[in-house]
């Protein structure tokens, strides 16, 4: 069994009684902040992506974190629409309750000159480098040998 308990704003007696609870010998604690993204809101995340977003999130999760633009484009796909579903499906889940309002977007764009010129995972070489979560998380829609960027 597994309980989830998000506690914002607790009392110090709530506070008290919940860390009595952790305390207990069989209990297992595990705590995620909530500016973090876990493999299980990875995959969340991309399950309530459009079909066209959840493509070009693949490809930068093959391309480990990052993919040009002209690389999504490739075979004549288009990109417009397709990436504003990363910020509105989020921000959708924040409202909601699904997601903490302190999880960031997965995903930057880079403009160069007002074209787009790669999409990538930020954080990279930091503890809040999304890449390692979402490759974990979306592990089994991966293809093997795939042609990522």
């Amino acid at each position: 069994m597994k309980i989830t308990i998000t506690v914002e704003d607790p009392t110090p007696e709530a506070l008290e009684k919940l860390l009595a609870l952790a305390a207990m010998p069989a209990a297992v604690v595990t705590a995620v902040p909530d500016d973090r993204w876990t493999p299980e809101r990875a995959r969340s995340y991309y399950d309530r992506l459009p079909p066209r977003a959840q493509q070009i999130l693949l490809q930068i999760v093959e391309g480990e974190g990052e993919c040009a633009a002209e690389e999504l484009k490739a075979n004549g796909r288009n990109l417009r629409g397709s990436t504003g579903a990363f910020r509105r499906v989020l921000t959708e889940g924040k409202r909601t309750g699904l997601w903490p309002d302190a999880l960031p977007v997965p995903l930057v764009s880079h403009i160069v000159g007002g074209q787009l010129k790669k999409l990538e995972m930020p954080g990279s070489g930091t503890d809040r480098y999304t890449y390692p979560v979402f490759a974990q998380g979306l592990r089994d829609l991966l293809p093997i040998g795939g042609d990522g960027c």
